[in-house]
């Protein structure tokens, strides 16, 4: 039997919002109207209005957010350290082609104002939801998540994992899943919690939830170690002794069993296996109770993280009554978010972005780029403050396999670290030259112009890039005519 479909808190299609609520209008309205004077303000000035226009309504109407919210036909909250940008979209996508309204923040901003953004910018000036009865699909910082959980009248929560991930800003993942702790604890028992049974540590959170859904990987019949990264759980989460695993699959997302205690990974109700593997895609089979045989596609976007974001996707579209097999059908048309190995075609080169930000994205996109026919890498880091301060996160993962055998250019603030993690992978003495080193670039734009100069017509380039370096590089391109716009 599929999971249940998320509850409808709302009876009223004509004015959804609560009776109170309708005493706010005004100021409702008030709110919405001065948000669209700041998001043309924002725009005139060059700047994405993805934050100031939802600070400025919550700032003249307190609560317009999670009045609109509760004028809806439901809203899923999609979190989690990795995986969330291409989840939301992948979900989205699903609901459109099931003939569902939905609204999401498509720009991939997930604080506290830029949810307020997409919500208010749904309304009318005079303080109405234009469509009340879609679902909004929101995409939500990890950190951010507890709030947004008790401001916002969830229907579905999707948890898709727990990484290492920005030291100097969330600490260790132990206090993220204090707060997550505290968060499902709070959340009304109607609201359905979608989440990853590959990784422990989510396992441990909703295993005293009834009705949480979980989604993984197809077991495989060998054991399996993902290559080049130090796992970020080692011990059990409930009695502490270390976790055996039979196989892995990104970071310490696999098949996980404690000697001492019994906790142990379950049986998703929705499996995933990937064929195929490079750049170029793959096929994923999934499986579900009551299927009388697998239901495969073929996506567009590579590696095992992918496959884990598509099963969340069917996973929670099913829980808002979404038949699995159309959900995966409809998976073969999504397309990638910004970054997520989103293709360009540049002086008859492809070039493909790529977005690293913590160990365990590394760690998969060096598995990814190692066996994939590409000609030059480009890799671009940053220190910024949405990046992380503390990039010794790299240092876990041995990236080396990306490089091997072809050419590559470093760029940006952090350049000089990132050669150094290399020299320690792929030379003997520090004065040695590494193969196919480009050197380092002033600008990433520069490093983009020679990794491009470096790759032969017809073959690909590849740019490695943390978060904010991407933006610019992408920006740059954006002006040169070569990406389309981000949407805002």
């Amino acid at each position: 039997m599929p999971p249940p479909s998320a509850p409808n808190r709302l009876s009223d299609p004509a004015d959804r919002r609560p009776a109170s609520s309708r005493l706010q209008r005004p100021r409702d309205a008030a709110g919405v109207v001065a948000a669209r004077l700041a998001a043309l303000g924002s725009r005139l000035t060059g700047r994405n209005a993805t934050s100031i226009p939802g600070f400025v309504a919550e700032l003249i109407a307190p609560g317009v957010t999670a009045r609109f919210a509760a004028g809806l036909g439901g809203v899923v909250l999609v979190s989690g350290t990795n995986g969330k940008t291409s989840t939301s979209r992948f979900l989205a996508h699903i609901l459109a082609a099931a003939g569902r309204d939905v609204i999401a923040n498509r720009s991939g901003a997930n604080l506290k104002q830029a949810v307020a953004s997409t919500l208010v910018a749904e309304a009318t000036p005079g303080g109405r939801l234009r469509r009340p009865g879609a679902i909004a699909v929101l995409e939500v910082d990890e950190a951010a998540l507890p709030a947004e959980a008790r401001r916002l009248p969830a229907s579905v929560v999707v948890m898709t994992n727990l990484f290492r991930d920005q030291l100097d800003r969330f600490g260790e993942t132990d206090h993220l899943v204090r707060l997550w702790t505290a968060m499902l604890e709070r959340l009304p028992p109607e609201t359905i919690v979608v989440s990853c049974a590959d990784d422990p540590r989510l396992t441990a959170l909703v295993a005293d939830r009834p009705g949480s859904v979980a989604f993984g990987l197809v077991s495989p019949e060998a054991t399996v170690e993902s290559a080049g990264i130090t796992r970020d759980v080692s011990a059990c989460p409930v009695c502490g002794l270390p976790l055996t695993y039979r196989w892995t699959a990104v970071g310490h997302l696999g098949g996980y069993a404690c000697p001492g205690c019994g906790f142990r990974r379950p049986e998703p109700w929705l499996s995933v296996h990937s064929t195929g593997g490079g750049l170029d895609g793959q096929v994923l089979a999934f499986r579900w109770p009551g299927a009388t045989e697998e239901a495969s596609v073929e996506v567009r976007v590579p590696g095992l993280g992918n496959a884990y974001n598509a099963a969340a996707a069917v996973t929670a579209a099913a829980v808002l009554g979404v038949e699995p097999a159309e959900g995966i059908a409809a998976l073969a048309a999504a397309s990638v978010p910004f970054a997520r190995f989103e293709e360009l075609r540049i002086d008859g080169r492809r070039v493909v972005l790529s977005l690293v930000k913590n160990p365990a994205s590394l760690g998969e996109l060096t598995r990814i780029v190692a066996d994939a026919p590409v000609a030059c890498v480009l890799f671009v880091f940053s220190d910024n403050f949405q990046d992380g301060r503390d990039v010794s996160w790299y240092w876990d993962v041995d990236p080396a396999p990306m490089v091997r055998g072809r050419t590559f250019v470093i760029a940006g603030p952090r350049a000089a670290d990132f050669e150094l993690r290399l020299r320690y992978e792929l030379v003997d003495r520090p004065g040695d030259p590494m193969p196919g080193f480009l050197g380092l670039a002033p600008t990433p734009a520069e490093g983009l112009d020679r990794a491009i100069a470096a790759t032969p017509a017809g073959e690909t380039c590849v740019v490695v890039s943390t978060y904010t370096a991407l933006l610019a590089l992408r920006a740059t391109l954006v002006e040169r005519g070569l990406a389309p716009a981000m949407p805002r």
